[in-house]
């Protein structure tokens, strides 16, 4: 009896331990669990104190970058419009691209007059891409989109634009040239040129804004360049047409041909000899060369610049004018100018005609061009009127 006691003693001893180290081993893993439940939420905790302290970075950065916009915006406002003409204001806008942007790529591509047509006129690290010529049409390429459609356009938003388009663009873009965003220089639906820029340093919150104001900025500027060209021009123009006097005639020209190379579009240099201009006295050449001069003026497009090169000649500078375009002009004008009626109730009279059209990218000299055009054979139209 006494073995069975011992016996039971000992089996309820064993099952008391094995109880015991079973509530043991059930805390120390409950304990366990709730250690690396806590080293979780610890991690968490130093993850987002770490995010929230690179946010506040993010945000004192924004805020410094807006102080510096303050700061350098109107200096640079007034430094792009110091500029005397088309290069050196385009000039001044590439610096912004780095000043502004910190855009290590940057190009500015100058618009012709008529809009039609791009030509490179600055850029920062993109020597070995763009070379020193490039001249492209509306539409073409990322650059030439963005003149189409006069929105600035980011590269990673170029899924939202139609299949045909983003086709278009691929097929018609430059080689290797990737800038990240593209500017047009608007003012009221005149396209002064584009500004695109990439490969930035560092992030930029106000990135698309300040592009979006140099762009407003340069236009503003290329617009005021334009109009002093037309007001400088009013010094030397000729009394009794309005155009341009002969003194004009060679550096007007120059300047048309430098365009027509850096944009590669046409220009078409016509020819218009009065005859009775030259045989008249002073009030009949005054009244010839005058309505012959009105009629051009109301016929002509506000892009086409008129030279009154002798007594009885004037010549025509008409950009992005084919050869086709040329027929077309010189017919219709030859219609028309030999029946224009004087005050003294006779007609401007007979008129010759010849021209010469320079194609795009050519490089000419203005008086060579000058001989040439003097050595073509001209037209002569004549109406009915009173010698």
């Amino acid at each position: 009896m006494i073995a069975g006691i011992i016996v039971g003693l000992i089996l309820g001893a064993g099952v008391s331990y094995a109880v015991f180290l079973s509530l043991i081993r059930k805390k120390d893993k409950l304990a366990s669990e709730a250690s690396v439940a806590l080293t979780r939420a610890a991690r968490r905790a130093t993850s987002e104190a770490s995010q929230l302290r690179l946010k506040v970075q993010e945000y004192e950065k924004g805020e410094r970058e807006g102080s510096d916009l303050i700061l350098l915006f109107p200096d640079i406002v007034k430094m792009i419009f110091a500029g005397k003409d088309g290069d050196e204001v385009v000039n001044y806008i590439n610096r912004a691209c780095q000043n502004l942007l910190k855009a290590n790529e940057s190009a500015v591509f100058l618009a012709d007059r008529a809009g039609a047509r791009l030509g490179l006129s600055a850029s920062t690290g993109l020597s070995e891409v763009l070379g020193k010529r490039v001249n492209l049409g509306l539409g073409d390429g990322f650059v030439g989109l963005a003149a189409e459609t006069g929105r600035l356009l980011s590269r990673s938003g170029l899924d939202k634009e139609s299949v045909l388009v983003r086709r278009k663009m691929i097929m018609s873009d430059i080689p290797g040239f990737k800038p990240e965003f593209a500017a047009p220089m608007l003012v009221e639906g005149v396209l002064y040129g584009v500004i695109t820029v990439g490969a930035f340093e560092g992030s930029g919150a106000l990135r698309e804004e300040t592009l979006r104001a140099l762009a407003a900025v340069g236009a503003a500027a290329l617009e005021n360049v334009r109009l002093l060209e037309r007001f400088g021009r009013t010094s030397s123009l000729d009394p009794e047409t309005g155009f341009l006097g002969k003194q004009s005639l060679e550096s007007t020209l120059e300047n048309e041909l430098e365009r027509v190379e850096r944009f590669g579009s046409s220009l078409a240099v016509m020819e218009l000899h009065l005859k009775l201009a030259e045989k008249g006295d002073s009030v009949k050449t005054r009244g010839v060369m005058g309505a012959a001069a009105k009629h051009l003026i109301s016929s002509l497009r506000n892009i086409d610049i008129g030279i009154r090169a002798t007594t009885g000649t004037l010549i025509l500078l008409l950009p992005g004018t084919e050869s086709e375009g040329i027929k077309s002009v010189t017919g219709k004008l030859g219609g028309e100018i030999p029946l224009l009626k004087l005050d003294d109730g006779s007609y401007v009279g007979p008129v010759g005609i010849r021209s010469v059209v320079v194609q795009g990218g050519e490089r000419n000299d203005a008086r060579d061009l000058l001989d040439r055009l003097r050595a073509k054979e001209s037209m002569e139209f004549e109406g009915y009127y009173d010698a």
